[in-house]
C-alpha cells in the first residue's frame, strides 16, 4: 500500500517498510535501532521517514501495532473460540508456532522490548512502558474471556480466579518467547505448551 502526500504518491510501500522496521526494532531494541539502521532497512530517506511517520517514536508505535495485528493475531483468534478449553489450547500452541516462524526472529517482539529493565534513554523507557501497557490490554481481554467461560460455559477453574489463570497463560507464553529466542525448537516448546494445557484442562 502506497501512501500519498500533497497529492503525490510516496515511492515506497508503507506495509513493507513497517515490516522491515519491525525486524530492526525487534533485533536491536528501540534505543539500539539507529535512524541509519531503520532507513537502510526500509529503503527510504530520513526525510521520507519523518514525512510518513512523524518521528522514530511514532514509527515504532506504527510498527508495533502492525506486529500485534499480524504476529500476535493468534491471541485474538484464540479468544474467539467457542469453548474455553479451545481458547487455552490455541493460545498456547499458536504462540509456539508464531514465535518459531522462519520469517521472523524467534521469540516475541513485545517481550524483547517491553521486558527490558536495562538502562534506557527517556524515550526508550517510554516505549518500554507503552509496550507493557499494550500487553496489559491483552491480558485484560484474556481475563474477561476466561471469566465468561467460567460464568457462561460453567468451566471449572478449580478455585483459581480468571485473572490468575490469565496471568499463568501470559507467563507461560512469555517463557516460551524467551526460550524460542534462545534457540529451543518448536517441537520442544510444543511439549511445554502441552504440559501447561494439562494444568488447565485435565485429561
Amino acid at each position: 500500500m502506497e501512501v500519498a502526500t500533497r497529492g503525490r504518491p510516496r515511492g515506497f510501500d508503507v506495509e513493507v517498510a513497517l515490516d522491515r522496521a519491525i525486524d530492526i526494532f525487534w533485533r536491536e531494541g528501540y534505543d539500539g535501532a539507529s535512524l541509519a539502521d531503520l532507513t537502510t532497512a526500509m529503503a527510504i530517506t530520513p526525510t521520507s521517514l519523518y514525512a510518513a511517520f512523524g518521528s522514530k517514536r511514532q514509527l515504532f508505535e506504527s510498527a508495533f501495532s502492525r506486529y500485534l495485528s499480524i504476529d500476535m493475531a493468534y491471541a485474538s483468534r484464540a479468544l474467539d473460540q467457542e469453548r474455553l478449553a479451545d481458547v487455552f489450547r490455541d493460545y498456547l500452541f499458536e504462540a509456539v508456532d508464531s514465535m518459531t516462524r522462519d520469517d521472523r526472529p524467534h521469540g516475541c517482539m513485545s517481550v524483547q522490548i517491553g521486558g527490558s529493565r536495562t538502562a534506557l534513554t527517556t524515550t526508550g523507557n517510554e516505549v518500554r512502558d507503552y509496550v507493557a501497557h499494550r500487553r496489559d490490554e491483552g491480558l485484560e481481554k484474556l481475563t474477561a474471556r476466561i471469566e465468561r467461560g467460567r460464568d457462561v460455559e460453567g468451566f471449572d477453574l478449580r478455585g483459581m480466579t480468571p485473572s490468575s489463570v490469565a496471568e499463568y497463560l501470559a507467563s507461560v507464553s512469555n517463557g516460551i518467547a524467551v526460550r524460542a529466542a534462545d534457540g529451543v525448537s518448536r517441537a520442544e516448546l510444543r511439549v511445554v505448551a502441552d504440559i501447561a494445557l494439562r494444568a488447565l484442562v485435565p485429561r
